[in-house]
């Protein structure tokens, strides 16, 4: 600011300098007082700009005055560098940048790389004062007797150049980074003006320093410890003589001499740094005989594929694109979505997630062990695992290799299935009875209990629509339900219809809930149709369908929705960031949603709720429909299997106190054949097998029962909290069946608002 005494001033002559420098009067004069050691700028400026001096019919004193009235202040931001995705345990997962750069102090460069780039850039970089008069009056001679054109550029006016670049491309401004890459004489003056002004704010070394920071090193690789990394593997730190040089040679043409792609001209160019290193002094013929005997192609490491985005996170790669996904929505990132992005390819940011990488390992395993990602049924698989508590999702996988494009090659996918639309994901699944527990929940929140009696027709039934309430709204048409199976018996306790899975009882027990209720409590927990947004916003979440799994939602949905029950009534949103720092590491206050107790109501604590959800949920596992597979041994467990239309989708979400986790199999790139109908997975052969009917505890219950057994491996187990007795209620003799189509059960036949029917299984 002006008047700031610590705020470098505008470089100044002094009036003595000035009148020397017009005295001369012509260009000529101007030469011969720089050949004679003079350096006056005026000089300078003649001796550099003849052609525009001459041309304008001026002479050194209107050069002079051209001069002084050229901008001082160069301002360098700070510089883009990349930011660096890390798994929970802060290894690095990937890295995102537009330039590959690390800002690393002078120190940590090699030695040898200083010597190089000044043996061969600027010799007589710590003589001159930004600007070196005896290359300027070599390159002026040159020019005006119709030599080669030769430029005469001072480390320090390569770096102001590129620095001036840099604010180019910042703002955007294509014509002026197309100026600043084509010669003029006048952007020449301007910048032995900022270099010279650089050099009365700056040390040498710290413009040194800039310079190796800034500058381009083939590819995209900005700075010298980027280079020197992806090159040789190595810091710059550890630079050799040979590598200083190969980098050092490169920075006049960074295209031409890219060791990779033309290491004849690499390494023909290294040797011409090394000889002039020779020549200086710098290294001895040892060095030299030594660094030149080295080949360019065992010098380099055969990288060529640079680490950034989230293709080089291999299988965690659909997790890296939802952390992505999640960064570009979080204004502690950016005020809007083009600055987050910024931030995140230039702004140097280190973010910690919450993937594990021991469970991620475990889940991709497990995934690829159930259907590889070859098969050639097509079918999907996925898993995803939430902490109940916090929220954070410590592993993703599915049964696809990561693209971050479109494709149609058999095993590979952009999209990720784990996931909502809006975060990169598909279009969402049915979970089939996997929904039920929101019913469940609901009943229990009305009041009712676990040993109360429901209507259960053995096979199928048809219902009024007309006979649910739905938030007063009228219904109209039937609604056709029957059971997979038939282990319906006319009359059940709701505890058996839940670990059972029958359909008919719960399409019962909604005709004495509010459908707006039970749409609320899931709402509540976090569900939500992968596309379209809340529950509240589509007509289908107060359809009787409903209940039975027909909106569409992604596999984390699931898994964090039954974290509630896990964590005893708590439900966290959940969140793939753990925490971030900027690039002077200072913390970034990620946003973390608030956790919440939706269960709770006025009689009765949401941890009474879950917990006796847990309860009946928990006879899942021991006595229903995935008690084959079981819980994990030493665990309190439970979960839910689910199963659509026709065999096509099959879940299971199962939890213990330390994990939620839902496992997916089913078809997802295509759903129906060519005539219109459903695809089955009881028509598909995989790893082997071909099982008349598939249900959730087919495919996807020992998915998860697998990925538990190890992501829980060393683990101390806790156990759920007690039920509310109170909700669980009497055991009583089971009642008189009413028949189908009696009492509460309503008659009628219809398809429940145009929703898919669903049903669930027993696999006995």
């Amino acid at each position: 600011m002006a008047g700031d005494p610590a705020a470098p001033q505008p470089h100044r002559r002094s009036r003595a300098r000035r009148a020397a420098a017009g005295s001369t009067g012509s260009v000529a004069g101007g030469l011969a007082a720089l050949v004679g050691g003079g350096v006056a700028i005026g000089l300078v400026v003649a001796g550099l700009a003849v052609p525009v001096v001459a041309t304008a019919g001026a002479g050194a004193d209107a050069a002079v005055e051209m001069f002084e009235d050229l901008p001082t202040q160069l301002d360098p931001a700070a510089l883009p560098i990349r930011s660096t995705l890390r798994f929970s345990d802060g290894t690095v997962m990937t890295q995102f940048w537009s330039e590959n750069r690390v800002v690393v102090p002078l120190d940590q460069m090699s030695p040898y790389m200083r010597d190089a780039i000044i043996a061969i850039e600027d010799a007589r970089f710590y003589e001159h004062g930004g600007a070196d008069p005896q290359g300027i009056i070599r390159a002026a001679i040159n020019n005006f007797t119709g030599g080669s054109t030769q430029g005469a550029s001072t480390l320090t006016q390569q770096w102001i150049k590129n620095v001036l670049l840099q604010q180019a491309r910042e703002s955007g401004d294509e014509e002026a980074e197309e100026a600043l890459m084509t010669a003029d004489e006048a952007r020449k003056v301007r910048e032995i003006r900022l270099a010279i002004a650089a050099e009365e704010t700056y040390t040498k070394d710290q413009i040194l320093e800039n310079y190796l920071n800034i500058a381009l090193f083939g590819g995209s690789n900005y700075g010298v410890e980027a280079a020197s990394q992806y090159y040789f593997g190595k810091p710059a730190t550890q630079l050799e003589v040979e590598d200083a040089a190969l980098l050092a040679g490169m920075v006049q043409n960074p295209s031409a001499f890219e060791p990779l792609q033309y290491p004849e001209a690499a390494q023909g160019r290294r040797d011409t740094v090394l000889a002039r290193m020779l020549d200086l002094g710098k290294i001895d013929q040892a060095q030299y005989d030594a660094a030149v005997a080295v080949p360019v192609t065992t010098q380099t490491r055969n990288q060529k594929d640079e680490v950034n985005g989230c293709a080089p996170a291999g299988a965690a790669g659909y997790f890296c694109d939802y952390a992505v996904q999640t960064i570009l929505r979080d204004p502690a990132f950016g005020a809007d979505r083009d600055e987050r992005i910024r931030t995140l390819y230039r702004g140097g940011v280190d973010i910690t997630t919450t993937l594990q990488r021991p469970r991620q390992k475990a889940a991709e395993t497990t995934v690829m062990d159930t259907i590889d990602y070859n098969d050639k049924t097509k079918v999907g698989a996925t898993l995803v695992s939430v902490e109940p508590g916090t929220g954070k999702v410590v592993a993703m996988a599915q049964n696809r290799r990561y693209t971050n494009q479109p494709t149609d090659q058999r095993g590979y996918t952009n999209i990720n299935y784990n996931v909502d639309e809006a975060y990169g994901g598909g279009k969402g699944i049915q979970p089939g009875s996997n929904w039920k527990p929101f019913t469940l929940a609901t009943w229990l929140k009305d009041g009712n209990t676990l040993n109360e009696f429901v209507t259960a027709a053995p096979r199928s039934t048809t219902f009024r629509q007309s006979q649910f309430d739905a938030c007063g709204n009228g219904l109209v048409g039937e609604w056709p339900v029957r059971n997979s199976e038939g282990r319906g018996t006319g009359r059940m306790s709701v505890l058996e219809a839940s670990y059972a899975s029958v359909n008919t009882a719960y399409a019962s027990m909604a005709l004495q809930l509010d459908l707006c209720d039970i749409r609320d409590t899931a709402a509540s927990m976090g569900a939500h149709p992968a596309v379209g947004g809340q529950l509240s916003d589509i007509q289908a979440s107060i359809y009787p369908a409903s209940i039975l799994g027909t909106i569409e939602v992604a596999p984390l949905t699931m898994a964090a929705a039954y974290a509630t029950f896990a964590s005893s009534g708590t439900f966290c949103p959940p969140r793939p960031l753990e925490s971030a720092v900027d690039r002077d590491g200072q913390p970034i206050g990620i946003t973390v949603a608030p956790c919440t107790e939706p269960l709770a109501t006025d009689d009765h604590t949401s941890e009474e709720i879950a917990d006796t959800v847990n309860y009946a949920l928990g006879q899942v596992l021991t006595k229903g429909t995935a008690r084959r597979v079981g819980g994990p041994p030493g665990f309190d467990a439970a979960g839910k299997t689910g199963t659509t239309d026709e065999m096509g989708q099959t879940w299971f979400t199962g939890y213990t106190p330390e994990l939620s986790t839902t496992a997916w199999v089913g078809h997802i790139e295509r759903t129906r054949d060519a005539d219109g109908d459903i695809l089955s997975l009881s028509d598909e052969r995989i790893n082997g097998n071909s099982p008349r009917d598939v249900y959730g505890s087919t495919y996807a219950a020992p998915m998860w029962r697998e990925y538990m057994d190890e992501a829980l491996d060393g683990v101390e187990g806790s156990d759920f909290g007690s039920p509310d007795w109170g909700l669980v209620g009497p055991v009583r003799a089971a009642p008189p069946s009413d028949g189908p189509g009696s009492g509460s059960n309503g008659s009628g036949s219809g398809s429940g608002g145009g929703q898919n029917q669903t049903d669930d299984e027993d696999d006995d």
